[in-house]
């Protein structure tokens, strides 16, 4: 046995662990991403405009939850948390699941093949079996796509940071789909079906706003307040936002007085007001009166600690006798009454943490003094801009529209006066939504037996109202700057991820908005649209053929075109006052005509045989074609009017023998019509 010597390595390996260890230490000392002390923690945190960011670096292969998990081994977790704090100093979003996701699955790989989580050990056999476990792991195709691309950067970088220099080129095996919000197939409608709520769940939320009262004060509170999210296209975080005083009144051209509300977009959008439809004014008001009533407690509470910083707020339910000090320790009843619980020893108080901790610190007594400093720190960590609740800080968590207390839904337990929480997306979803996420909280549907017509649970999420808003309002027709300055965003082109039309409907929309119900015959022969007989004053079923002239009448069911398609002096040709090229063709044909005639004249007087049936053919065919420009040039004629050969040029042959036999007056002979000039 050889003691004391070093083991070989290649060169490539000891380059790569070089590598490696100088790209940890680099993101440890020098990036300062969710703060400079958070590398010890497993669980990181910041904030990127009003979202807070969570970087949890829990393994994947075992059971957790927010607050109990296993981190990732080492000598991975290092690595991760390298690599996520360079992501986000990089690039900051707002979400990190998908990062994390794919280290753990790597991971997992790395213990399945390797027996370790050294990424060092990297190579084609952990890389093989990663879309396999992708598809065990990962139910919806999405995740699966997102979390695909977020290896392949993974992958990218270890390769070009020569960490992992020999590692095989690894592609996305879950690439993005076509886009489902167009397309017309089974999966499309599933598509828009998730992104777009039915007509049905619309209505069933319009039931909940009315029964609201009646049900619960939580059915009340959170139905009014998915009725202001109705009102324009808004994200479920940006009514967090919205100011007791939200209502703006302005007079429009007509004198009319409109309602607005002072928004504040979740993202880049300019903040401005989006006026209320005026169907849902009466709505709107209502719902904020309501939302108003339940949420004053909260704000009360808010402005006493804004005002008074840990301080404990003595309320009307406290039952100290007057002068009490806030030094004093209080008994285990004024302790109930001041924080609304039930607790029936000082000492213990149910093993909550909270109050475990809180009797730690102050020696096994409670105090005023202690518990105001506590309770402060508890219910300020829920708004990081405290005192202010907007980005823009301009509205105060004391002027919040959406707040309510802590139990304050809760039959069970009293609301805790001295308490204040903000109705985020996620209170909001909590209640609308029945899935197995909140399996341990039943929605609201669930509570008050509200369910589709086919059995199903209802599921609505803040976000549907802003999709189900914009697409109504492209159907509308509303115009495409007006419905992103409506739904407060940055760019004209998102509107597109919310429009769920399909291309048969954006096709109608778009003929809607370019043939009017009322068209006329020209209208539809610009834009390619069939022309009825009934249009041509025929009392005919079936659409008339539209020709390089104009339109021909005649009914091909009955007999073949006599004419045998000589149309310029067809008296079934209807030529369309405005229909220029119809105009263009008649004047050529005119002058070809009229070359012939007089050739046809000056044979005649020549005495060529047979030359006088042409001077008759041709005057005949000139006095049409002159007869059918005077009358699509005169300018008393409205455009789109039809305009036929009056029967005097064009009498049947009938008629033509009666006129000779003088059975018929007010029509003159073909033979005595003089030649138009």
């Amino acid at each position: 046995m050889i003691h004391d010597a070093k083991v070989f390595k290649s060169k490539t390996r000891m380059n790569s662990e070089n590598n490696l260890e100088e790209f940890i230490e680099n993101s440890k000392n020098n990036l300062t991403a969710f703060g400079e002390d958070a590398w010890k923690e497993n669980s990181w945190f910041t904030y990127k405009g009003d979202s807070k960011v969570v970087a949890r670096f829990a393994t994947n292969m075992k059971p957790s939850d927010a607050y109990n998990f296993t981190p990732i081994s080492m000598p991975l977790l290092e690595f991760a948390k390298a690599y996520i704090r360079r992501s986000y100093s990089i690039k900051p979003v707002v979400t990190l699941n998908k990062h994390i996701k794919a280290i753990c699955l790597v991971e997992e790989q790395l213990f399945k093949i390797k027996g370790t989580s050294d990424i060092l050990e990297l190579d084609g056999s952990v890389l093989e079996g990663l879309p396999l476990l992708i598809k065990e792991r990962v139910i919806a195709y999405s995740t699966k796509t997102m979390i695909g691309y977020r290896l392949e950067e993974l992958f990218d970088f270890l390769r070009a940071e020569l960490i992992t220099p020999t590692l095989p080129k690894w592609k996305n095996p879950f690439p993005k789909k076509r886009d489902l919000t167009v397309t017309l197939d089974l999966n499309g409608k599933e598509h828009r079906s998730e992104k777009l709520p039915s007509d049905e769940v619309m209505m069933l939320m319009a039931g909940l706003f009315h029964k609201g009262p009646e049900l619960s004060i939580e059915a009340e509170y959170f139905s009014a307040i998915y009725a202001v999210l109705m009102t324009a296209p808004s994200r479920g975080a940006e009514i967090t936002s919205l100011p007791v005083d939200c209502f703006v009144w302005e007079d429009d051209s007509a004198g009319i007085k409109r309602l607005g509300i002072r928004w504040t977009p979740a993202k880049k959008g300019k903040a401005g007001i989006k006026w209320v439809p005026s169907l849902m004014q009466d709505i709107v008001i209502e719902a904020v009166k309501r939302i108003k009533r339940i949420s004053e407690p909260a704000r009360k509470a808010a402005k006493f600690a804004e005002d008074n910083p840990e301080e404990f707020w003595i309320h009307e339910g406290c039952i100290t006798p007057i002068g009490f000090s806030i030094d004093e320790p209080l008994n285990i009843d004024q302790f109930n009454a001041a924080v609304s619980t039930n607790h029936t020893i000082l000492s213990k108080l149910n093993n909550a943490k909270w109050t475990e901790k809180l009797l730690e610190e102050n020696d096994g007594s409670i105090t005023y003094r202690a518990l105001g400093k506590q309770q402060y720190l508890l219910y300020r960590k829920k708004f990081h801009l405290w005192p202010y609740i907007d980005k823009n800080k301009k509205v105060k968590v004391s002027e919040a529209l959406a707040l309510y207390r802590e139990n304050e839904f809760n039959d069970a337990l009293k609301a805790r006066p001295f308490s204040f929480y903000p109705a985020n997306v996620n209170a909001i979803n909590k209640r609308l939504l029945s899935m197995e996420t909140t399996a341990r909280y039943s929605s609201l549907w669930e509570r008050h037996g509200i369910k589709l017509s086919n059995g199903g649970p209802v599921n609505l999420s803040t976000h549907q109202a802003r999709h189900w808003l914009s697409t109504m309002a492209e159907n509308g027709g509303m115009g495409e700057l007006t419905i992103a300055n409506w739904a407060g965003r940055a760019r004209v082109r998102d509107n597109a991820s919310y429009d769920h039309r399909t291309e048969a409907e954006k096709s109608q929309g778009v003929r809607d908005l370019m043939i009017s119900p009322d068209a006329n015959i020209l209208e539809k022969m610009k834009n390619r649209l069939p022309v009825t007989f009934e249009e041509l004053g025929k009392d005919l079923p079936g659409s008339a053929i539209v020709t390089e002239l104009g339109v021909c009448e005649h009914d091909y069911a009955t007999i073949p075109c006599h004419r045998h398609g000589d149309c310029e002096t067809c008296k079934e040709l209807v030529c369309i006052k405005g229909f220029s090229d119809s105009l263009v063709l008649l004047k050529s044909r005119e002058e070809k005509v009229a070359l012939q005639f007089e050739k046809a004249i000056k044979d005649h007087e020549m005495g060529d045989f047979g030359a006088d049936r042409w001077v008759s053919n041709h005057a005949w065919r000139l006095a049409h074609i002159r007869t059918k420009i005077r009358l699509l040039e005169d300018k008393t004629t409205p455009d789109g009017t039809p305009v036929r050969i009056p029967e005097e040029y064009d009498p049947t042959p009938v008629k033509e023998t009666l006129i000779k036999k003088g059975m018929v007056k007010g029509v003159e002979s073909s033979i005595d019509i003089k030649l138009i000039e």
